[in-house]
């Protein structure tokens, strides 16, 4: 069997260390394996073609993403289907996505006005981001309008977020299939994946249709809260990441473990989130 990573540039350098493995791990294994850059490639969009197995996207470059979307549309299977990577790099379908499923969320706004904005600003804390985020810019965190002044956000539209004060260290969580790990974002220090987070983290999963996957919490007064969703995660802070991950693609490719596929949101139906928590349970 053939499998095609498509990789960011860091990746196949340095900063992924646990793909890199991984990929040498499933060669060892039998696999055919490939490795691509879209960045670095001269791609005519007409003539691609899925001919491999299976694709793995470890990329949030907006090329990469495009290029998943032309293979997912011409057949090919990916570890994270390309909607799924679609709906969690978009900051906004991603908060409503996540909100539609009573997951723990803040609430959050969307806007391309810099008027409105500093409106919002003046009523309550908020955090801007991005709506990509593949972005280069960083999330400002804005406790009045005076925090706006110079913000390089005003051409494009925002995911404004309430500020949620941490009562706690910032968790990172993240996920290969059924597996969870948990880590303090600043420090990495690991720490334990209490049921709760567990759950938070599978359903989340479940939400998006993703396998492999990260995300950032804030510890608020009543409990967890995801403010991002990572369809591309590094995994540097899990013990024999490469391992698992190697193990996880093998058993996805052999048909061991079924591939995610991406849940219709039922706009104000209660059972699709009971559904979720089912699921997780």
């Amino acid at each position: 069997m053939k499998i095609h990573f498509l990789l960011e540039e860091q990746v196949h350098s340095r900063h992924c260390p646990a793909f890199v493995s991984a990929m040498a791990m499933l060669a060892d294994r039998g696999f055919t394996v490939s490795r691509g850059i879209p960045e670095l490639a001269l791609l005519s969009p007409d003539r691609l073609s899925a001919r491999h197995d299976l694709y793995v996207l470890e990329s949030r470059s907006e090329l990469a993403l495009s290029v998943a979307a032309v293979l997912h549309d011409r057949g090919g299977q990916f570890l994270n289907p390309y909607p799924a990577c679609a709906l969690a790099q978009n900051r906004i379908t991603a908060a409503s996505r996540l909100a539609a499923a009573a997951l723990p969320v803040p609430r959050c706004w969307v806007t391309a006005d810099f008027a409105l904005l500093c409106d919002l600003a003046a009523e309550r804390p908020v955090v801007v981001k991005p709506y990509r985020s593949s972005g280069s810019a960083r999330p400002l965190v804005a406790l009045g309008p005076d925090d706006l002044v110079g913000i390089p956000l005003r051409d494009q539209p925002v995911l404004v977020q309430e500020f949620v004060a941490g009562r706690g260290p910032d968790l990172r969580l993240d996920a290969i299939g059924e597996q969870v790990f948990a880590y303090e974002r600043a420090a990495g220090t690991a720490v334990e994946v209490t049921a709760e987070l567990r759950q938070i983290a599978l359903r989340c999963g479940r939400v998006f249709g993703l396998s492999v996957y990260g995300l950032d919490l804030v510890q608020g007064a009543e409990g967890p809260v995801v403010v991002d969703v990572d369809h591309a995660p590094c995994l540097g802070g899990i013990p024999q990441a490469a391992t698992l991950l190697a193990r996880h693609i093998d058993n996805v490719a052999g048909g061991r473990t079924p591939l995610a596929r991406v849940p219709p949101v039922l706009q104000g139906t209660p059972g699709w989130a009971a559904s979720l928590q089912g699921l997780a349970a």
